[in-house]
C-alpha cells in the first residue's frame, strides 16, 4: 500500500537536536504537584525504580516558582531571541485547584514575557469540567490528556487507588475541552495485548487528531516479567497496525508523532521524537522541591538516576553545561551507541532506542532497546512503504 499522506502538510520539519553537545533548552517540564489521583499500573513515578516522590513537598512553593522563572529569564537573555516553553506535570497537576493553577501560568507569563514559547499541561483528563475548560481556553495553555484507548484497553491499566476505571471520568474531560474549542493532544500508552487499528479508530471516533503513541517504560530487567509472553515485537506489531489505520484514513489533518517523526526521517528531512536517535535532550524536569533532574522516563532504571545535584534556588540552567555524570551525559545525548547497535543498517534513525529501554542493572546501557526487535520491524515496513510512494509518484 501506497504512503498517500503528505508529509509537507503537517507543517515545517521540527528541529532535531544536537548528538553529544551540550543540551540547549527549549522546555521545562515543571512538577506543580507530586501526588496523583490515579495508581496507573506502568507509571513511572510511583512504580519505577525511583523513590524521590515520596520526600517532595506535595506542591510547589511560589518561593521556588519565583526562582525557576527568573532562571529561565536569565538563561533566555543570555541567547538572543531565544525562548522555552513550560509543561505543568505531576502527579496529576489540576490537583492545585483552578486559582492556584491560575496563579502559575499568570506568574510565569508575566515574568518571562516574550521569551515565553508557551505553556501546555499534561494530565490524566479526570478532573477536567467546564471550568478547568475554559480556563485554559482563556489562558491558553495546550492541553495534552492521558487516554490508552476504548475502555476496556484503559481500564486494564489506569485506575484510582481504589482500583477503579477512569476510562468514563478521561472521556468527559475530553469533551468539555473540545466543546471549548481545544484540540487535546492525546498520549496513549501501548498496550500491546490489544489492537492498535481498534485504539486508533476509537481516538478518531471521538474526535482525536493529535496522537502520541508511547512505548511501554521497561527496562532489560522487568521486560520479560511483563512482555516476554506476548510474541516476538508485540509493539512493533501494534504501531504498524495504528500505522495502517493512519495510512487508510489519508488525513493530512490527523498527526501520530512517533510515526510521522520516523516517516520525515526516512524520507530525509528532519523529525524528532526522544524515543529514538540517542539526542541531545532540549528539556529538563523541575520537581516541587526544585531539583532539576534528566529525563523523568529514566526513574524506571535506578533510584536517583536522573539527579543532576543543581536546584533552581542555587543555580542557573547553564549550570548544566558544567555537570559531571551520568545525567549531564543524558542530556547531553552522549551515552555511547551500544556495542550491538554499532553495526546496525538502522543505528543512525534509532540510536539504540529511547534510553530507559536500553538499561540493566548489570551493564547500564550497552544494550540495544528492550524493543529492538519492534522497532526494527517497524522501520522495515515503513522504508518500504516510502520507497513504494516514491515510485508511485514517479509513475504519475
Amino acid at each position: 500500500m501506497a504512503m498517500n499522506i503528505s508529509l509537507a502538510a503537517h507543517g515545517p520539519p521540527v528541529e532535531r537536536p544536537r548528538r553529544g553537545g551540550p543540551p540547549i533548552l527549549h522546555q521545562v517540564v515543571l512538577k506543580v504537584v507530586s501526588p496523583c489521583n490515579l495508581n496507573c499500573s506502568y507509571c513511572y513515578v510511583y512504580h519505577g525504580a525511583d523513590h524521590g516522590f515520596s520526600t517532595r513537598p506535595p506542591v510547589i512553593s511560589d518561593e521556588i516558582l519565583g526562582a525557576l522563572f527568573a532562571r529561565l529569564r536569565e538563561y533566555c537573555h543570555r541567547r538572543p531571541e531565544h525562548r522555552v516553553g513550560i509543561a505543568l506535570h505531576g502527579g496529576e497537576p489540576l490537583l492545585l485547584g483552578h486559582e492556584r493553577f491560575a496563579s502559575v501560568v499568570s506568574k510565569a507569563q508575566e515574568i518571562l514575557g516574550d521569551r515565553l514559547r508557551g505553556i501546555a499541561v499534561q494530565t490524566n483528563g479526570t478532573l477536567i469540567d467546564r471550568t478547568w475548560a475554559q480556563l485554559f481556553k482563556e489562558m491558553q495553555v495546550a492541553v495534552s490528556i492521558s487516554l490508552d484507548g476504548p475502555s476496556e484497553v484503559h481500564d486494564a491499566t489506569r485506575v484510582d487507588h481504589s482500583g477503579r476505571g477512569s476510562h468514563a471520568r478521561v472521556i468527559a474531560g475530553i469533551q468539555h475541552v473540545q466543546d471549548a474549542g481545544i484540540e487535546p493532544n492525546v498520549l496513549c500508552v501501548i498496550n500491546p495485548r490489544y489492537s492498535g487499528r481498534a485504539v486508533y479508530r476509537f481516538l478518531r471516533d471521538i474526535g482525536v487528531q493529535s496522537i502520541d503513541f508511547l512505548l511501554p517504560d521497561v527496562t532489560h530487567d522487568t521486560w520479560a516479567i511483563q512482555y516476554g509472553h506476548l510474541g516476538t515485537t508485540p509493539v512493533g506489531d501494534y504501531l504498524l497496525e495504528a500505522l495502517d489505520a493512519w495510512l487508510d484514513e489519508d488525513n493530512p489533518d490527523v498527526s501520530i508523532r512517533l510515526l510521522d517523526g520516523l516517516l520525515r526521517v526516512l524520507m530525509g528531512g528532519n523529525g524528532h521524537t526522544d524515543a529514538f536517535g540517542n539526542l541531545a535532550c532540549s528539556y529538563v524536569i523541575v520537581e516541587t522541591d526544585g531539583s532539576i533532574q534528566a529525563n523523568d522516563a529514566l526513574r524506571v532504571c535506578d533510584d536517583g538516576i536522573c539527579a543532576t545535584g543543581l536546584n533552581v534556588l542555587e543555580h542557573g540552567f547553564d549550570d548544566l553545561l558544567t555537570m559531571d555524570g551520568l545525567a549531564s551525559q543524558a542530556l547531553a545525548g552522549a551515552i555511547p551507541l551500544p556495542r550491538r547497535c554499532r553495526l546496525c543498517p538502522e543505528r543512525s534513525v534509532c540510536g539504540g532506542g529511547y534510553l530507559p529501554h536500553r538499561y540493566a542493572r548489570a551493564n547500564g546501557f550497552d544494550n540495544p532497546s528492550v524493543w529492538c526487535r519492534d522497532i526494527l520491524k517497524l522501520l522495515q515496513v515503513m522504508r518500504q512503504r516510502v520507497q513504494d510512494d516514491l515510485l508511485a509518484a514517479d509513475d504519475e
